[in-house]
């Protein structure tokens, strides 16, 4: 289906687009945060009271992330911004850590909950991208954490418990703002701020589009169009 004729597209992705590149969902049945232990080491707390864990765990996320590569989906949105008139403005605000809309070579896109392509240390302010420096190792799961001012330095992302950064949040909420095109891609449905976007984008007129792999609980009251359906499959079709 053509998407054409809109001038502010906002596409918000989740976990499901990446999941046929080998990376795990989050919710839902068999997701990582169904796991209390590992929802409890994705938080705040986990990483006051076990740091080292956290550090450990989602630098295994940042290894297997290494050898993942952009999905279909990934590259039928990226070609779609590159198609776009000049005039046009395009979004994907991603709820992803994964970093493969940029490897897929999409432009415009707001990481909502950090990177794991970043590393920084608390006490100095420091950050890193491993493997960007010279003589750096490929991450993986046998090249050990960064380290800074005497400790692991943690990875960039938001955990359960702590608020989305400035940066990000004034971007999504700006182009929310103006957009006339909301389409929501492999996503649960359920984890806020993000859960809200469609409402806002509903409250500015906006066509509201929704393409998971399932419906989630409110869908059909939320969305003015679903399909359910592999990410892989129904991307390529809509953004053509």
């Amino acid at each position: 289906m053509r998407l054409s004729g809109y001038r502010n597209i906002v596409v918000l992705t989740g976990a499901g687009i990446s999941h046929s590149a080998g990376l795990p969902i989050y919710r839902g049945a068999g997701g990582l945060w169904s796991d209390p232990e590992l929802a409890m080491l994705s938080s705040v707390r986990g990483l006051l009271e076990q740091r080292e864990r956290v550090c450990d765990l989602f630098w295994r996320f940042r290894g297997d992330i290494v050898k993942a590569e952009p999905t279909p989906a990934h590259r039928a949105l990226a070609a779609f911004e590159q198609g776009l008139p000049a005039e046009t403005r395009f979004l994907i605000i991603t709820q992803n850590v994964d970093g493969l809309h940029q490897r897929a070579g999409s432009r415009s896109v707001c990481e909502y909950h950090g990177s794991l392509a970043r590393w920084r240390c608390e006490r100095c302010g420091a950050a890193r991208v491993p493997g960007d420096a010279p003589g750096d190792a490929v991450p993986g799961h046998d090249v050990p954490v960064p380290a800074c001012c005497g400790e692991r330095m943690r990875p960039d992302v938001v955990l359960f418990g702590e608020l989305i950064p400035v940066a990000a949040e004034h971007a999504a909420k700006q182009a929310l703002r103006d957009c006339d095109l909301f389409v929501a891609i492999g996503t649960s449905g359920t984890v806020a701020p993000a859960s809200s976007f469609v409402r806002w984008a509903a409250l500015n007129g906006a066509r509201t589009v929704l393409l998971n792999r399932e419906l989630f609980d409110g869908a059909r009251e939320l969305f003015g169009e679903l399909e359910t359906g592999l990410a892989d499959e129904l991307v390529p079709r809509w953004f053509v």
